[in-house]
């Protein structure tokens, strides 16, 4: 049959076109998700058009991102439960973000002030304000925050804590502490916070430092005319207590929000 479309692939052409083994291939027939173009039915051999490796890519692809074989093809022909399956592919981008993150997090280096795109996501904190003295005391003021949060019973195990600049005075610390929380809880102090465009710096060093981040930003920002939407976040992703009283290699998310 080959011999006279030659539109058409063997299973053999295939797996080494795309990286893909024979068993995985008929594995997918197997589940309903793929039907050879055509069926030779003297040899048994099967032929595949460019539509089955378009197919055949898309199905790959959605187990790369963690989907098992039954869930692609929910994803395919279960329409009356579309909520689901969206949920499910936000869960794994956010985990995908999340790997993402760390990555640049472990790549991170003390005096690296490279600019990045992310998004910060929408989150319910448990939230208090504070006029702080400096550096120490914000630290102090975080943790008694984390505490107050932790009693709730509603601490998220997910989120990162941050703070908020709310004033970009270098002569005092009008902070924001905000601790992640369960979207259920809806004590005075929750704050809901959208998810949004931002522009970040992963920090290394200790927090003292954290200003020459917000102004590597705040020039970047000025020299490509971008809009901020709201006040910079130190999100802490490294420090005490895993990295001890060794400030060198805390690790902090420093961000603003942007229009875009």
């Amino acid at each position: 049959m080959r011999k006279h479309n030659e539109e058409l692939f063997q299973i053999g052409e295939v797996t080494k076109i795309l990286g893909v083994t024979r068993k995985a291939i008929l594995g997918f027939e197997d589940m309903g998700l793929l039907t050879p173009a055509a069926k030779d039915k003297d040899s048994g051999y099967r032929y595949y058009s460019a539509d089955n490796m378009t197919q055949i890519r898309a199905i790959r692809s959605l187990q790369v991102l963690g989907l098992s074989l039954n869930e692609v093809k929910e994803y395919y022909y279960d329409t009356e439960n579309m909520d689901k399956h969206l949920q499910r592919l936000y869960k794994l981008r956010e985990t995908l973000d999340k790997n993402i993150q760390m990555l640049q997090v472990r790549s991170a280096k003390s005096g690296d002030l490279t600019v990045h795109k992310t998004v910060l996501p929408h989150q319910v904190c448990f939230c208090r304000h504070y006029q702080c003295k400096d550096t120490a005391d914000a630290a102090n003021k975080l943790r008694d925050t984390y505490i107050a949060a932790a009693r709730t019973r509603k601490m998220s195990m997910i989120g990162r804590m941050f703070t908020m600049r709310l004033t970009q005075s270098s002569k005092e610390l009008n902070l924001l502490c905000c601790i992640p929380v369960d979207p259920s809880f809806d004590g005075p102090e929750r704050m809901d916070f959208v998810e949004t465009p931002a522009l970040c710096i992963y920090y290394r060093g200790p927090y003292e430092g954290i200003v020459t981040a917000t102004q590597a930003i705040d020039e970047y920002v000025k020299n490509n005319g971008i809009e901020t939407t709201g006040p910079f976040r130190s999100v802490y992703l490294e420090g005490p207590p895993n990295r001890g009283e060794n400030s060198a290699d805390y690790i902090t998310q420093v961000a603003v929000p942007i229009n875009v």
